[in-house]
């Protein structure tokens, strides 16, 4: 004699319910992701994720890369008359290198590998940050898109897993900016966009001395952390393989203390011996003789302003491409 469910489970009933109202809620929220994702992915401002799919749609042979210094200190316009070749600056207020790692891991799946990597560093570029990991949700997005992104993601909290599993959740934060940001047309979306933007004003001088980052720990500078340093071989493979360049290098600060950034640069620098492909531009020496004491180059103590801006990438632009005249003129003996 054949049984019902009810027969088989005697509180049927009450469980019919809930598993409906289960279904329905998952099936509520899978609809709510999949309209959000697809709205998401038609943004191209915002820091709080449409950026990304603005860098996204970029073609690039020299691609710059880092934090919001990265993106007021570069301008691609200079770099590219020297250089032969198309520029972005892909930089971005509020993050550093695990938002550079993620980025390029999703970019190089759709572009034809860049001619070379710039890639801004600082003191804490390489060590750990909680505040960093924390920010890395503007990649949220992406969690289906990308292990890289999802490895990095699912590293922010113990059960960070648990809340991917709604679908929804990954846009956490982002409507307002998805709505915002879909009604208005800004400059970013336009061709001649190359994601540099020019900082206003000028840095009024402190009387007292600027206290470097070397010296607001007992312990000097934070070491570096195991994780980004395989990150950074592991880009530096990709780059050998594909014949990119991958350079490192550091923007001028405010009176920065000059023997805490050369001991610094000598810790970037013996990365070259450990992680073949990297390349470290030294800048230190040209920039503090034209900008790094001059606060009419800064908009703060940590950004130059856009007269500043156009010095250090004329800086930057000579040095890469006297690297890479040398290079050629090597390649040709």
């Amino acid at each position: 004699m054949l049984t019902g469910p009810s027969q088989v489970f005697p509180n049927w009933g009450p469980m019919k319910h809930v598993l409906f109202i289960a279904v329905l809620i998952i099936g509520i929220d899978q609809m709510i992701g999949c309209v959000l994702s697809r709205l998401y992915l038609h943004t191209t401002t915002g820091d709080s994720g449409g950026i990304i799919n603005g860098v996204l749609r970029r073609k690039a042979d020299f691609l710059v890369l880092g934090s919001s210094r990265a993106r007021h200190h570069v301008i691609p316009a200079i770099l590219k008359k020297q250089l032969s070749g198309s520029v972005f600056n892909a930089g971005i207020n509020g993050h550093d290198f695990l938002y550079a790692i993620m980025l390029l891991d999703i970019w190089t799946h759709s572009h034809a590998p860049p001619k070379a990597i710039l890639l801004h560093i600082d003191y804490a570029s390489l060590s750990y940050s909680e505040k960093e990991l924390a920010r890395t949700h503007v990649f949220s997005g992406y969690f289906g898109e990308s292990e890289r992104v999802r490895g990095i993601l699912l590293m922010r909290e113990e059960y960070e897993w648990v809340k991917y599993l709604s679908f929804s959740y990954r846009f956490n934060g982002k409507v307002l900016s998805i709505v915002k940001n879909l009604v208005m047309r800004t400059d970013n979306m336009l061709d001649e966009y190359d994601g540099y933007v020019g900082l206003n004003g000028t840095f009024v001088a402190r009387v007292d001395p600027v206290i470097s980052p070397a010296e607001s720990s007992s312990d000097g500078f934070p070491p570096f952390w195991e994780l980004k340093l395989n990150y950074l071989s592991e880009l530096a493979r990709y780059c050998k393989v594909n014949g990119t360049r991958l350079i490192l290098f550091h923007s001028p600060r405010y009176q920065e203390d000059s023997a805490a950034l050369v001991d610094w640069s000598k810790r970037i620098a013996d990365l070259q011996l450990t992680h073949e492909g990297v390349e470290y531009l030294d800048l230190s020496a040209r920039s503090a003789e034209r900008i790094t004491g001059r606060s009419e180059y800064f908009r703060d103590v940590a950004h130059l302003n856009s007269k500043g801006a156009e010095l250090f990438s004329q800086i930057l632009a000579d040095e890469i491409a006297r690297r890479l005249s040398l290079e050629g003129m090597n390649g040709q003996s």
